[in-house]
């Protein structure tokens, strides 16, 4: 047998398969739900693409969006045939060690567009997207890789080959979407839906994969990560980042600002400056004509010719790094001309050069970044004080690393997004040296500030020291969380069950003049007896069924009878559903004191029943209804309860059209979305996250980052305070990343205008 096909049974239950086959059904379930989930998008981009173009008042831009729906469903077919060869082949490599990047220009993935800001957008969303997914399903991706580990018999799996990671997945629908030509703003919606639709519904699949793994008795042996004290930074030798990775990004970034004469595109000085989200820009401040020529050295750029040494800036840069923090209240970042302003002073007293083109463009995009950053409203504000002051590190990192702004697996970028990320959760209590969480980032902030000379390994080392913080926060967060879910799923299912019960028995009640003593034993006993068995047994058992027919079979007992047969009929049920009602009410340990005086003033009832001369006008029920005869009169039932004053209509019940858009955004919250309750008073909003749907959806329960419940609000009632914004949902997406998609898209704006 061949390497790839020995399998390590653990439990014996899949002795009989091979490596082989499966990897095979790994592959069949994969494409089946992918296939599926791609089909399912393409179904939407009418809809989506339509929305969009009627909103728009610009008759190109309608036009463009137009273009583009006949273009999808021209070539729908072409895209999903090309979908599945793409994912085809990504299974076929499975393990060969080969890539694929994050492009949708499979043709040449290596290239970046130095003047194609269009481009440029379009690949940080993309990238963006991806990054995103990953660290949501980063433990179900770390367990297929493992599981894929011990198929193969050798470590040789990572996110680069697995071919279920987003990236790979993202990649294929890139190929696939080559063949639709329309312009950027549409690329972007369909970007955007699939990643709701297709990347957005992979927790599903992943789930399914690994469970199809351990099933074949493959386990996944993968230990927690272990929280430790921090640690120097180990000394690692600078990875060798080849010219096209490193500098493609960069250069594109540098070209924009020089089409605007920002930064290091322009010639004299001037001041920079950019609005909310980067939004203005206007010619930087510094000397950077005729200066500033660099090289690449294989780990970042040099200076050659007249300019400063990149040494000599990253001197100067690090003693403004160690300027004492901002008082509460005070910007907490510099702007890009007082950066520049005190970088050439710093240089002047050292009797070094100017600053040149690179490090003025550089210079202008962090702060760009930091601008978008703090212009954030999902960051509290105390949290953005806090990652503000990185601003000097992660120029720096810019300046030696440039990498940066194009991996996204970058240390530094990745350490400022989980701490972004963990802060969206972060409530602030007025006193936050006493939060864990906030403490522990103030620690790893000031140690960056203290450590970080040139060496981005201080970065790496931060991090995982973050991580492993998170993951005994998160553990224990679990744990209370499960407890608090479970409650409220507990709760929930009562609630529901009554009000189904109640439902159930309005709509028997409604328009009926009924004896006292049946109402009082519907509504005080066998409403009881209907609750514990819907809790039970569910409302598809025989049981459920038996004791609410039983219910028809008490109302029509005290009703009229028209004739001798009804009567006849009505002496022969008496006894069989006194017995009943007694059996029912006996099973729920029923007082029997209570249940005796009942009984007894309903044979009252029915003594009288009995002895009134019969009447002949028609009457609403002539037979007793039994369990089989339930299911033929529902409908008859429900026809009744609609005449009932607190029936609803089917228009009654449909959220007006202006609540719609906030239904949606309720439904598409993902399990984990963090939302903001702002209080009155002035006192500071409280964040609480989406922690279970329940009742079908219509039940949402939120919990504090501890796994404490918060608030349990109803679906319509969420939106109507998310119309009002009386609740605000954050997006804890990527900072580093949504920070630099947003500079280059105003970048792009301006530009063009």
């Amino acid at each position: 047998m061949a390497q790839d096909d020995k399998v390590v049974f653990l439990d014996g239950r899949g002795a009989g398969n091979t490596g082989t086959a499966i990897r095979e059904r790994f592959r069949e379930l994969a494409d089946r739900r992918l296939s599926a989930l791609l089909r399912h998008m393409l179904d939407q981009v009418d809809d989506a693409l339509f929305d969009r173009a009627d909103r728009e008042t610009d008759a190109d831009s309608r036009t463009e969006f137009f273009s583009a729906m006949r273009e999808i469903r021209v070539k729908r077919k072409v895209i999903e045939q090309r979908f599945e060869y793409a994912m085809g082949e990504r299974h076929a490599q499975l393990g060969s060690g080969s890539k694929s990047r994050v492009s949708l220009e499979p043709e040449d993935e290596t290239e970046l567009s130095l003047v194609d800001p269009e481009k440029l957008e379009e690949n940080l969303a993309v990238e963006a997207m991806v990054s995103r997914l990953r660290t949501q399903h980063a433990e179900a991706l770390n367990h297929l890789c493992a599981r894929l580990n011990v198929l193969a018999g050798r470590e040789r799996y990572n996110e680069d080959n697995n071919p279920v990671d987003p990236n790979q997945i993202a990649s294929a629908f890139g190929a696939a979407l080559a063949v639709v030509e329309t312009e950027i703003q549409a690329r972007l919606v369909i970007l955007k839906l699939f990643e709701r639709h297709v990347l957005g519904q992979l927790g599903g699949l992943y789930e399914e994969l690994n469970r199809l793994l351990a099933d074949a008795g493959i386990s996944a042996d993968i230990d927690p990560p272990r929280s430790e004290q921090p640690t120097p930074p180990r000394r690692q030798p600078r990875t060798e980042i080849t010219r096209p990775q490193a500098e493609r990004l960069f250069d594109a970034l540098q070209a924009l600002l020089g089409e605007l004469n920002v930064g290091g595109g322009a010639s004299g000085s001037g001041t920079g400056a950019s609005g909310s989200g980067g939004g203005q820009a206007g010619s930087g401040q510094g000397q950077a004509a005729g200066g500033g020529q660099h090289r690449w050295s294989g780990t970042g750029y040099e200076s050659i010719g007249g300019s400063v040494n990149l040494s000599e800036v990253v001197v100067v840069l690090s003693g403004l790094q160690h300027l004492p923090e901002h008082a509460p209240g005070d910007q907490p970042m510099m702007s890009s001309e007082d950066i520049r302003r005190q970088v050439h002073s710093g240089l002047a007293q050292r009797g070094s050069g100017k600053l040149g083109a690179l490090e003025d463009c550089t210079i202008e995009i962090v702060s760009l970044i930091f601008e978008n950053i703090l212009n954030d409203s999902n960051i509290p504000d105390r949290i953005k004080a806090l990652l503000a002051r990185l601003q000097i590190p992660m120029l720096k990192v810019a300046l030696v690393d440039p990498s940066m702004f194009s991996k996204s697996s970058h240390p530094a970028r990745r350490l400022l997004n989980d701490m972004a990320r963990a802060g969206v959760g972060w409530t602030d209590n007025g006193q936050p040296a006493g939060d864990p969480l906030y403490r522990r980032m103030e620690s790893i902030v000031n140690y960056i500030l203290e450590e970080f000379s040139d060496d981005v390994a201080v970065f790496e080392c931060c991090r995982e020291e973050f991580g492993a913080f998170l993951e005994e926060e998160r553990e224990r967060a679990r744990q209370i969380e499960e407890r608090t879910r479970q409650a409220a799923e507990g709760k929930a299912k009562v609630d529901s069950a009554r009000q189904h019960v109640d439902a159930r028995l309005r709509q028997r009640l409604a328009g009926r003049e009924l004896p006292e003593v049946v109402i009082r034993l519907i509504d005080e006993a066998w409403s009881k007896v209907l609750f514990i068995t819907l809790l039970k047994e569910g409302d598809e058992s025989e049981q459920w069924r038996n004791q609410l027919a039983l219910v028809d079979r008490l109302i029509w007992s005290v009703e009229p009878k028209a004739d001798h047969v009804q009567r006849k009929k009505l002496v022969s049920e008496i006894p069989a559903l006194l017995h009943d009602l007694r059996a029912g009410l006996n099973s729920i340990m029923f007082n029997p004191v209570d249940m005796t005086r009942m009984f007894k003033e309903l044979e009252g009832v029915h003594i009288r029943l009995l002895s009134r001369p019969m009447e002949r006008q028609p009457k609403p029920s002539t037979t007793p209804l039994t369990a089989g005869d339930f299911e033929r009169s529902k409908s008859s039932t429900l026809n009744m309860a609609a005449n009932s004053p607190d029936a609803l209509s089917p228009e009654s019940t449909r959220p007006p059209a202006e609540l719609m858009p906030y239904l949606e955004q309720i439904d598409e919250a993902s399990v984990g979305t963090w939302f903001e309750f702002p209080r009155e008073d002035d006192k500071p909003a409280i964040r609480a996250k989406l922690s279970a749907r329940l009742s079908g959806g219509d039940r949402l329960v939120f919990v504090n980052r501890a796994g404490f419940k918060l608030a349990d609000r109803r679906r319509d009632e969420m939106a109507r305070a998310l119309q009002q914004k009386r609740v605000i949902l954050l997006d804890d997406d990527m900072l580093f990343d949504k920070a630099l998609e947003s500079v280059v898209s105003n970048l792009r704006v301006v530009a063009q205008n």
